[in-house]
């Protein structure tokens, strides 16, 4: 209906200024019923539209028609007259009281907002809160013992409805979805138990162990995903770390009874790893075996032992595809071994010596893409070195063909040209390291490692990567050329060749060793003046020190230095000739006189005895 077509208004009729007529969008009930009492309820036909000029808002009250006002204003004689002419006719409508209607409605919008009445909310935006209101908002639960054992109780409610609905509905999924959604939520309520590590022991009795760990073997795998990411973050090792040790250990050997391992290990042929949220859970997985190896190393030789880890993890590394678990992967592995003779030992069982060769086989003449597979790579390394400290595995090294390997990564100057150098030491130590030694003789190993004792391709190492040390690089060669002259036999082909090498190209070699010596012993020196100066500030007997001084010596350059020493007097021992230069070298250059010369020359004539007189290959 189109009022302006219907009714014509003269302008001068129209109340102006303080007199004009506010109407707010919502009009009162009590003024509407004020203006309904004025009339005849039976000519009470038209709409609010008429009130409010607002076509899209009715209200279910009758408002008067233009008649009744007139009848009302006529009989009563009195209220403010509003003029209104139609194209039919001229009528003079009222509405009594009118200033007084004016004055409730003033009142009203002062109460509400002025003009903004309702809040200035459209109706869509008034229902959307009216949506939020009627939602029953929990308080999160306080974290002490009655707060967390409310949690605890809640969550095995949930897991039995759980339990319930899937026994009762086994074909019918839509009867238990809601109750695995619940359930999905009270495991992430969970995880604020890690506030809380100080109540572990209050939640192992509780229950709540047994009902988390259940859940490893719940039919969704999206739950038993929940379950192993809740029992991630219980067991992180910064969670651990900062809280008392004993509640920890409570809550893990709780873990560890409930047979948390062997499920933890089969979940992950459940796993599908191409999909996202398996493949989180996957990590998660490792994750956890992480946290409790940190907390207990002890717990690797259990995990290796009563599971398949240890075989899952080499199957896994293989995958040639780099991803963030592979990476994970060659970390704990690298973990497992660390001083385990056991686990060692069990990965040569399982083969492992060829999988870390094959997967090494590919960084041979390429770097890794970016610095996680440099990570990753540097893992293999050491887990290689690690299971080489067993001498059963250096026979499996050599039968992998694993000398070969790491010579042709040392001609490539590669970044793994760095690392094998520091294998092939491990592999070549000891006297079990002998079928090695010979081995790397034979395939011409002597030719690429004293090319690399003389620095030749040194700056572009430098150049081309950053994390390249020569003090590391330059430990593992000596360790390499004394391997060799403690195992090659005496008067064998192989030794021969070894000792010559210091006497070709005019005693090159043996100038080198001397330059070596020479710089080690100014680290060494440099070393022993901090710690005389510290021991000048130190109060008392500074004899629990002298450990800790002895490391901090080797670690700045004196092992590298006895290597040198025991290499030089061992070549002396061995050939006149290099003797005779050596010996002409250190008249010519050394005097006798300068104290510090002097006791590097005792030092390296007590060696040359000890190895004569005792025949001992080591300081």
């Amino acid at each position: 209906m189109n009022v302006d077509k219907l009714f014509n208004i003269p302008s001068s009729s129209i109340p102006s200024g303080k007199n004009k007529r506010k109407l707010t969008a919502n009009p009162n009930i009590e003024v509407l019923k004020a203006v309904r009492q004025k009339t005849n309820p039976e000519e009470l036909e038209e709409t609010s539209d008429f009130v409010t000029g607002n076509k899209d808002f009715k209200t279910s009250q009758p408002v008067p028609s233009k008649s009744a006002l007139a009848t009302s204003s006529s009989s009563k004689g009195k209220g403010k007259a509003v003029q209104i002419s139609d194209e039919v006719e001229e009528q003079e409508y009222y509405i009594d009281d009118y200033e007084e209607y004016e004055s409730d409605l003033e009142e009203l919008e002062e109460e509400e907002g002025g003009r903004f009445y309702g809040g200035g909310l459209t109706e869509e935006q008034k229902r959307i809160l009216d949506l939020v209101d009627q939602v029953d908002i929990e308080e999160p639960e306080n974290l002490d013992l009655a707060g967390v054992r409310k949690m605890i109780l809640k969550f095995e409610k949930a897991i039995r409805k759980n339990q319930e609905l899937r026994v009762k509905y086994p074909d019918d999924p839509t009867k238990f979805m809601e109750s695995e959604a619940d359930l999905d939520e009270e495991i992430k309520h969970l995880l604020t138990l890690t506030e809380v590590p100080d109540l572990y022991p209050q939640i192992v009795q509780l229950g709540a162990v047994d009902l988390i760990v259940s859940l490893l073997s719940h039919e969704n795998t999206d739950i038993t995903i929940d379950a192993i990411e809740l029992l991630n973050e219980l067991t992180d090792e910064d969670v651990v770390a900062e809280h008392e040790e004993g509640a920890i250990k409570i809550f893990i050997d709780a873990l560890l009874e409930h047979q948390l391992l062997e499920l933890l290990v089969q979940n992950l042929s459940r796993l599908d790893e191409e999909e996202p949220a398996d493949k989180q859970g996957v990590f998660n997985t490792l994750g956890i075996i992480e946290n409790l190896t940190s907390f207990d190393p002890a717990i690797s030789e259990r995990i290796v032992r009563d599971t398949n880890l240890l075989q899952w993890m080499l199957n896994r590394i293989r995958v040639k595809v780099f991803d963030s678990n592979k990476q994970y992967c060659s970390e704990l592995l690298a973990i497992l071994l660390q001083n385990s003779r056991v686990n060692r030992l069990k990965l040569g069982e399982l083969g492992g010596v060829d999988v870390l060769l094959q997967v090494l086989n590919s960084y041979k003449r390429k770097d890794p893409k970016d610095a996680d597979e440099t990570e990753m790579m540097e893992n293999y390394f050491d887990a290689l070195c690690l299971v080489l400290e067993e001498p059963e595995i250096k026979q499996k090294f050599l039968e992998g063909e694993g000398v070969e390997l790491m010579l042709i990564m040392m001609k490539e100057k590669m970044m793994s040209r760095m690392r094998s150098i520091k294998v092939l030491d491990h592999a070549l130590s000891t006297p079990m390291g002998l079928r090695n030694c010979e081995r790397f003789v034979e395939i011409f190993g002597l030719k690429t490692l004293f090319a690399a004792f003389m620095r030749k391709g040194l700056k572009k190492l430098k150049k081309n990567y950053k994390t390249f040390t020569e003090f590391e690089e330059e430990e593992h060669i000596m360790g390499i050329i004394i391997s060799l002259l403690k195992n090659l036999p005496p008067d064998s082909e192989a030794r021969m060749r070894l000792i010559n090498k210091f006497i070709e190209d005019n005693y090159e070699k043996v100038d080198r060793l001397l330059e070596i010596r020479e710089s080690y012993e100014a680290k060494v020196e440099n070393v022993n003046k901090e710690i005389e100066e510290e021991k000048e500030t130190l109060d008392g007997d500074d004899s629990e020190m002298e450990e800790l001084y002895l490391r901090r010596r080797l670690d700045g350059g004196l092992f590298t230095l006895q290597l040198v020493d025991l290499t030089i007097a061992w070549i002396c021992f061995e050939d006149s000739a290099v003797r005779d230069y050596f010996y002409n070298k250190q008249l010519l250059n050394t005097s006798f006189s300068n104290n510090h010369n002097s006791r590097s020359m005792l030092a390296l004539m007590i060696t040359i005895i000890v190895i004569f007189v005792n025949n001992d290959y080591m300081m």
